[in-house]
């Protein structure tokens, strides 16, 4: 990766969300001061193709056919990447305007630091609402959308919650990344890559900072406890014990053994599947509503 002077690359993986990535396209296009460059890389979507834009884009797929290959895809990207700063964007966030800008200037004020950005969700049927077709401005996103009640808390500069860094809106220095090593591939699918590269991070004594820079998240349906990537959680938080000691996810683990899919034991290594939930189970866990 050869680094740019100054320039900012916004990284987003998508995998089959074309109408969430269009939209937060069109958010980047009307970013004050624009990115240097966006790069897409498709997950598991050989025919991926990025809609019209006059922005600088760079485009790449990764296929890990059976699970979301998200650390993987994430470290293709930043080697895509040619800024020295990058700015993890989820496909699912449109930007405010000065969102990119923001989270790319404090990274540079502050070398060594980490930046989160601050989400705000989208409720269901925002697209109805939001007023004549394309994507709103800022001010009616924001009437649009609400806070999430767990990072409420979070203001604005020095954080110690590190437990809390995901890549949904995340900032740092390029070079910093790169000495990481990126994101640990031995985490396959869905969970926990984004704690281990944040414990890993301050374990190698980057900063962690938050920001107020907003980013508006798309809605679509979850499902609580996450049911479909259950094989992947349990996989993942074993090799999470492993690395750092600790167990993460302790709120999905702990909703799996009650619902006696899993023997877990927090104060010990044990974590072993039981069983797979049922289809009905998972039409259950199923919030097509929920805004987060």
């Amino acid at each position: 990766m050869t680094a740019l002077a100054r320039g900012t690359s916004v990284l987003v993986l998508t995998g089959g969300r074309d109408a969430h990535l269009a939209r937060t396209l069109t958010g980047l296009e009307r970013a004050d001061p624009r990115p240097d460059e966006v790069v897409v890389v498709f997950m598991n979507q050989p025919d991926g193709e990025v809609p019209d834009t006059d922005l600088t884009m760079v485009t790449g797929h990764v296929h890990e056919p059976g699970h979301l290959p998200l650390a993987a895809a994430r470290n293709h990207a930043a080697r895509l990447a040619s800024g020295d700063v990058l700015v993890f964007l989820d496909v699912d966030c449109i930007p405010a305007a000065g969102a990119v800008g923001a989270l790319a200037d404090t990274v540079r004020r502050h070398p060594g630091s980490v930046v989160m950005g601050t989400p705000r969700y989208l409720q269901p049927g925002w697209t109805a609402r939001s007023g004549p077709p394309g994507v709103p401005d800022d001010g009616r996103l924001r009437e649009l959308s609400v806070p999430h009640p767990a990072r409420a808390h979070l203001g604005e500069g020095p954080s110690e919650q590190w437990h809390l860094v995901w890549t949904l809106v995340l900032a740092l220095g390029a070079g910093d990344a790169d000495r990481l090593g990126g994101f640990d591939e031995g985490f396959t699918g869905y969970g926990a890559e984004d704690t281990d590269f944040a414990f890993r991070a301050r374990d190698a004594g980057l900063f962690l900072r938050s920001s107020a820079a907003t980013v508006f998240h798309q809605h679509h349906g979850v499902h609580r406890p996450p049911l479909p990537h259950l094989a992947d959680i349990v996989v993942n938080a074993r090799r999470f014990r492993r690395v750092h000691g600790t167990w993460p996810m302790e709120g999905w683990l702990g909703r799996f053994r009650e619902l006696g899919l899993v023997d877990w034991d927090p104060d010990s290594d044990v974590l072993t599947i039981r069983r797979q939930p049922t289809a009905e189970e998972i039409e259950a866990a199923r919030q097509p509503d929920a805004a987060y």
